[in-house]
């Protein structure tokens, strides 16, 4: 709150929900002139319909699942987003997770607290990034940066998206295109997500595709939990053909009680925090409220890169 106060331009009027309920969105919508949306709760007809003064929807970020595109068009309502401005922390966690995974942090650290000094079987059981080849599924702002930082660690980059990349950028990255995902499955070590979830990739990990990646491979997602069939990675963890999973999205969110990839300790859980560093978070709400504050001022020429409706 200190960090939305803060930027929000004079002559506006932060105003946040008691509850992040469905019922209190709706409830606190008349008085709205701008939604700020973070993406936990439905913009649909029933909000739009109790929401009479709304003129503009903004996105902290770039995910639109949440809103319903078709009826906000119908109330002729724009919506703005924030492309690329967390991009960094995202990568910066993805590598994180990454390293994690490899190296059975969660683990050995665990063994370490609890007085467990077994060096030489505790080592020989981690693994290095070097020479190993990391499948990115997307190339957005996310995948560049992952790609660009992976090159330090001396990995293999291959990656598939709808849109290829120019040659000048996959000579800079070193990057190898596939041009469909089961493609590229059977050459990862390391399988990561950065791509928007839409209706022809919705669980597009699941028992068939995941039956053709390496066995020991690790899967990363930091992009949308419904990419990944959830039953069928849990039992090819199980099975041991996939070494590790480390997952900062999750097919619900939050996650509730039974979650069964929760009971696998070689099963790292993040609760969606990839893109919510404290800096990324201030750019956030600063780019936000610069969007809303255009949009008053009518400098929609300022603005016009980030509207996507």
């Amino acid at each position: 709150m200190e960090i939305l106060k803060k930027s929000c331009p004079e002559g506006f009027t932060v105003k946040t929900l008691d509850e992040a309920t469905y019922e209190q969105l709706i409830k606190e919508s008349f008085d709205a002139d701008y939604f700020l949306v973070s993406g936990r709760l439905p913009i649909d007809k029933m909000v739009l319909d109790h929401a009479p003064h709304l003129k503009m929807i903004q996105r902290t970020g770039v995910g639109t699942e949440m809103l319903n595109l078709d009826e906000i068009e119908k109330h002729s309502i724009p919506v703005y987003v924030n492309d690329g401005v967390n991009a960094r922390s995202v990568a910066e966690h993805t590598l994180t997770l990454i390293l994690a995974c490899l190296k059975r942090l969660p683990q050995i650290n665990q063994q370490a607290h609890q007085g467990v000094w077994k060096k030489q079987q505790t080592g020989v059981t981690t693994h290095e990034l070097y020479s190993k080849t990391v499948a990115l599924v997307g190339m957005g702002n996310i995948g560049r940066l992952v790609a660009q930082m992976l090159q330090a660690f001396g990995a293999k980059v291959i990656y598939t998206d709808v849109f290829r990349q120019t040659e000048a950028v996959e000579t800079l990255l070193d990057l190898t295109y596939y041009s469909n995902f089961e493609a590229l499955l059977p050459k990862a070590d390391i399988l990561s997500f950065h791509c928007p979830l839409t209706k022809d990739n919705t669980e597009i990990l699941n028992r068939a595709t995941l039956q053709l990646m390496k066995e020991g491979s690790v899967v990363i997602n930091t992009a949308r939990g419904k990419l990944i069939n959830q039953d069928d990675l849990y039992n090819a963890i199980k099975s041991g053909h996939i070494r590790a999973a480390a997952l900062d999205t999750h097919y619900e969110e939050p996650i509730k009680e039974g979650y069964k990839l929760a009971e696998l300790e070689n099963v790292i859980l993040t609760p969606h925090i990839g893109g919510l560093s404290y800096e990324a978070f201030e750019a956030m709400m600063e780019g936000a409220m610069e969007n809303i504050e255009a949009f008053e001022q009518e400098k929609l020429s300022d603005i016009e890169e980030k509207r996507i409706l």
